[in-house]
């Protein structure tokens, strides 16, 4: 019985269950209190940063007597709270590790970047080398077919009469303007990056290769060597020179050609598609203008009908229309009777076209083609040729070349005009592409343009093209007609196979005639271009100047030599912009941290302080400019100052010689009134008098120099140098001369170059506002008091032992 337990009455549970129902709540209210605890403390906690935060907004609100002080004076203060520790924040550093690191060390990390290779990477650069890719997968075929294909067959119908038109252009025979409509598009359908851009054939370009190839390559007059010697075999007669002659230009312009496109592939690859930057929007203009009127002298002949011969260099143009007005009784009428006419027809359909173009939507009535039909049968039941000696085109073969590798033994020779006809032809490209990039919100790649083009200059010299390009027309029709992608140049190449396979024989009647008009009526939105020249007189005439030079020397000197001499032009006139920049002097806006140039009425400047502005980049080119203009504006320039200072030394040493020669006893009262003339109220510096025995030192009114270096994007080392010297004559005359808003590579080089050991500190500021109070606050003195008036009275003792005040708003 011992070891049982008694039973639980039901009083004592009912204790020992209001005791367990006290502790729990206990522990709950302990609970309770350590969470409403916590909670207090991070409300206290935010209050306390809150008002932490309100004392450092007072701080950087309520002015520091140094800035009230300034204010007192008349100037503004931008004071900004900066924590000690976070101080340097205030300059806009750009150094970090890797330009801090050596060369050896960025080279390698260069290497590991580039040398990498993974599956992203992979897939990125061939989706970078075939754009084709990226957009034909993702093609939409219900939004964009429709737009492709009638786009394609508007562009095919109008490549077949401008590519045999072009082929004039070129020195060679019509079929060959077809293959470079038809090889060079698919090309760069496949490596072009542009969306809107119908790769072929452009009229300058040709008419570019037409004056090459009639340099390059002379008139047959005798057999080859090999066949010489047996001339029974063969029948020595004029046409078959001529046919030996016109083998020569083909082969010619395919060498032209594979040299254009390994020059532009290698560019590419080397990532040189920058070099557009050379060619500008001006120079270009004047360029296509002037090539026009060698387009327009190249195609007289066959408007004519006369037999001239094709000149080639400077004045060839002048050339040209001299043999023009000295054969003109021999013009053949029916040659231009046709050529009026198609001229007329012509025109009269690509006005019909503009004006109703939305009628049409899009899709222009094929005048060209209509015209080519048309004269071919005219010259075929009329007999043309035969009846009136009208020029025709003659044999097309049908059926595509067979692929025939150039003569690489002429790479060399045709090496100049390959570069001329590569950069021209690249720049005219990637203007229009970059026009409709713009226009539909996609980007392109330079770079890989230049492969595109390369590309498909490349592959077509084996089947005997020359060099491609794009033009004006052609791209606007295309975008008219809803051209979407390339998908379109696959359609109008569907086009021009059939015409190389079936139809290309049935042009065989073609007049010359016609083909020449064509392509005098498409030069009409190149000239066009001088239209240009007013509102381009109106913004810049340096620009119209490089306009009017590069048209001229195109169309007098040739399009290479021309081309040359217009890059020049434009070369020299930046040069001369940057030998003569601009400068001016600034001033304080009032009650503001703001400068601007004296010349507005409501800028003032600052007592003791002349703040000069170099507007533009400091290099070999501009310094002796800007030292000259800045101790010009200034008033204040170190060498003239010391030579006047020689001179009063001598002039003070005279004196003493004369007055003891005459007994004086103050030699001070004999100095000359040249001592205090200061030559029409300039500013030479710190200037030394005598006045009854005490040397008195007059203070000039400029006594800190302040170079605004905001515009200012590059030093090179002779800029550097200009810097410490002018800083080393201003320090030699007693002149503060200070850097403000450096830009943060600047600094980085004034580092490196030690420019702070050479010129004693740090003598730059963040701000020109920075610099000009830190200049009034070192120029304040210690003795200051504020009147009731609210004007600052400020004391100073200077040599002469007497008590000078100003007071100052």
């Amino acid at each position: 019985m011992r070891g049982r337990k008694p039973p639980l009455d039901p009083q004592t549970d009912r204790q020992t269950d209001r005791q367990t129902d006290r502790q729990t709540d206990r522990q709950t209210d302990r609970q309770t209190d350590r969470q409403t605890n916590k909670q207090t403390d991070r409300q206290t906690n935010k209050q306390t940063d809150r008002q932490t935060d309100r004392r450092r907004t007072r701080m950087a609100a309520t002015p520091s007597e140094t800035t009230a002080r300034l204010r007192a004076l008349g100037l503004s203060s931008t004071t900004v709270y900066v924590p000690p520790e976070h101080s340097h924040i205030k300059y806009d550093q750009t150094t970090n590790d890797s330009s801090q690191s050596t060369v050896q060390e960025k080279l390698v990390r260069s290497l590991k970047k580039t040398c990498t290779c993974n599956k992203d990477k992979a897939k990125k650069f061939l989706f970078t080398i075939l754009p084709i890719l990226s957009w034909l997968p993702k093609y939409r075929i219900r939004e964009n077919i429709v737009g492709d294909v009638v786009s394609g067959i508007t562009v095919g119908i109008m490549r077949i009469p401008q590519g045999m038109a072009y082929a004039l252009l070129a020195s060679v025979p019509p079929i060959f303007g077809l293959y470079s409509s038809f090889f060079p598009g698919l090309i760069y359908a496949i490596l072009g990056t542009s969306k809107n851009l119908p790769y072929g054939t452009m009229a300058v370009v040709s008419v570019m290769v037409g004056s090459s190839v009639e340099r390059l390559v002379p008139e047959r007059t005798e057999l080859p060597p090999g066949l010489s010697d047996n001339t029974t075999e063969f029948n020595v007669t004029d046409d078959y020179l001529q046919q030996l002659w016109i083998q020569d230009k083909v082969a010619v312009s395919a060498t032209l050609t594979l040299m254009a496109g390994i020059f532009q592939l290698g560019m590419g690859i080397c990532r040189l598609g920058f070099v557009t930057i050379y060619l500008s929007d001006p120079l270009v203009s004047g360029f296509t203008v002037g090539a026009a009127f060698h387009v327009v002298g190249s195609q007289v002949k066959y408007l004519l009908g006369l037999e001239i011969p094709r000149y080639s260099g400077p004045l060839s143009l002048v050339y040209t229309f001299i043999d023009v007005f000295r054969l003109i009784a021999q013009t053949n009428v029916a040659a231009v009777i046709t050529s009026l006419i198609c001229i007329i027809v012509l025109l009269v359909g690509k006005e019909v076209n503009l004006r109703y173009k939305d009628k049409l939507r899009g899709i222009p009535i094929p005048t060209e083609l209509i015209v080519l039909i048309i004269a071919t049968l005219i010259s075929y039941y009329t007999d043309l040729n035969g009846n009136y000696g009208v020029k025709i085109v003659g044999t097309i073969p049908t059926g595509l070349p067979v692929p025939k590798a150039p003569d690489v033994s002429q790479l060399l020779y045709v090496l100049p005009d390959a570069i001329v006809l590569s950069i021209v032809s690249f720049a005219v490209s990637l203007t229009l592409a970059k026009l409709f990039a713009k226009k539909y919100g996609y980007s392109i790649d330079d770079n890989q343009e230049l492969i595109a083009y390369g590309a498909s200059n490349l592959f077509s010299s084996f089947f005997s093209c020359f060099v491609g390009s794009t033009s004006i027309s052609r791209t606007s029709v295309a975008d008219a007609a809803g051209m979407k992608s390339q998908l379109m140049t696959f359609v109008s190449a569907v086009l021009l196979l059939m015409v190389l396979l079936f139809i290309g024989p049935l042009f065989r009647p073609l007049q010359q005639c016609v083909l020449a008009s064509i392509v005098v009526v498409n030069l009409k939105s190149m000239f066009r271009l001088f239209t240009e020249l007013k509102p381009l007189w109106k913004l810049s005439k340096i620009d119209c100047m490089v306009w009017v030079v590069t048209w001229l020397a195109v169309t007098l000197l040739g399009l290479d030599i021309g081309l040359g001499v217009g890059v020049g032009f434009s070369l020299l006139a930046v040069v001369l912009r940057t030998q003569r920049p601009s400068t001016t002097l600034l001033g304080q806006v009032p009650s503001c941290d703001i400068y601007r140039d004296l010349g507005n009425d409501q800028v003032k400047e600052i007592d003791g302080i002349k703040i000069f502005r170099l507007n533009m980049s400091l290099c070999f080119t501009n310094c002796d400019t800007f030292k000259t203009s800045l101790y010009k504006k200034t008033g204040l320039d170190p060498v003239r100052v010391l030579a006047r200072r020689k001179k009063e030394e001598k002039a003070r040493k005279r004196s003493e010689k004369n007055a003891e020669a005459n007994g004086v006893a103050n030699p001070g009262m004999a100095q000359t009134e040249d001592a205090y003339d200061d030559t029409a109220g300039q500013n030479y510096g710190i200037v030394s008098v005598n006045h009854n025995g005490v040397e008195v030192r007059r203070t000039p009114d400029v006594t800190t120099i302040i170079l605004d270096c905001g515009p200012i994007n590059f030093v090179d080392s002779v800029g550097m140098n200009t810097l410490i010297q002018v800083y080393k004559d201003y320090k030699s005359i007693g002149v503060n001369f200070f850097l403000a808003h450096v830009n943060p590579d600047i600094r980085v080089q004034m580092t490196s170059c030690d420019y702070f050991e050479k010129v004693g500190g740090q003598k730059l500021f963040v701000s020109v506002h920075d610099a000009v109070l830190f200049t009034v606050n070192k120029d304040l003195p210690a003795q200051e008091r504020t009147t009731q008036n609210g004007y600052m009275e400020r004391e100073r003792t200077p040599q002469n032992g007497h008590l000078e005040r100003e007071t100052h708003l």
